[in-house]
């Protein structure tokens, strides 16, 4: 069973729906756990109706309330407060893929974090036994990601390539290990998840006097934490993001997978005329 998390708005459900063929096709037995706003429930079960797929609300995690409380307790001696809670909504969407992975692997079962707006065109190997493989990309880097990520974990890796591919694996054995290295291993799941909010907030804050719109990256999070647990050599994996404006159409897609694109990402671009 290959497990697959997904945060999602209701503008992305013709894409979720469409990876959900692909990854049928690709795989032999998946189920996709998307997470979604309280108030768009009914929206996604009705749309997403299929066996594979369950449905859980965002409160059932943390709620965008609880979220905010603790950043504004965090943020009291921060320059930038207003800044950062203008993109509140991007932090949440990442700290609720953190969360949820998490506390599934409790169950022993490795789980996938997939973004909604993402596509998956080829095949991908994403556990051996009980670790996650190792991908990553040279077109990424982002320096604030890292700092953060150095306050959270402690230390990084000398050496390493961008996480940011779009899906990261996390295994029981990798999830125990980031809870041990941010010494948070053994409470109730509310305190975790209180606790660990507390902490990216903590971590961005007291790493970045500036404002800079994009101060944390779940993916390198995890991405990190996997690599310091295991160290093997990154897999660079090649991807479509940049530049895309519409929906590509069968004939690109063909290309795109001759060419060995693993995967396209549309971001906000499918929505437009040109998608037509």
């Amino acid at each position: 069973m290959l497990n697959i998390c997904q945060v999602s708005l209701e503008r992305d459900i013709p894409l979720i729906l469409k990876n959900y063929e692909n990854f049928k096709n690709l795989y032999r037995e998946i189920k996709i756990h998307v997470i979604c706003p309280q108030k768009q429930i009914e929206v996604f079960k009705t749309k997403l109706k299929y066996d594979e797929f369950q449905i859980i609300s965002e409160d059932e995690i943390i709620s965008l309330k609880d979220c905010y409380n603790i950043f504004d307790e965090t943020s009291k001696n921060i320059s930038y407060k207003k800044l950062f809670e203008d993109r509140i909504n991007w932090y949440y969407q990442q700290i609720l893929k953190i969360l949820f992975v998490i506390n599934f692997t409790k169950k022993n079962e490795k789980i996938l974090i997939w973004d909604a707006d993402t596509i998956i065109l080829k095949k991908i190997n994403f556990f051996v036994n009980e670790h996650s493989k190792k991908y990553g990309t040279f077109s990424e880097f982002h320096r604030p990601y890292y700092k953060t990520n150095e306050k959270i974990l402690k230390k990084l890796s000398s050496y390493y390539i961008s996480f940011l591919t779009q899906f990261i694996g996390i295994t029981k054995l990798e999830s125990n290990f980031l809870k041990k290295q941010i010494s948070l291993d053994d409470m109730d799941e509310k305190n975790f998840n209180n606790k660990i909010v507390n902490l990216i907030f903590k971590s961005i804050f007291t790493s970045h006097k500036i404002y800079n719109g994009s101060m944390f990256s779940e993916y390198e999070l995890i991405g990190q934490s996997n690599y310091i647990f295991k160290k093997e050599k990154q897999k660079p994996i090649l991807t479509l993001r940049f530049g895309l404006n519409g929906k590509l159409t069968d004939l690109q897609i063909i290309i795109c997978k001759i060419l060995n694109f693993k995967h396209v990402t549309y971001e906000h671009s499918h929505n437009n005329k040109n998608s037509i």
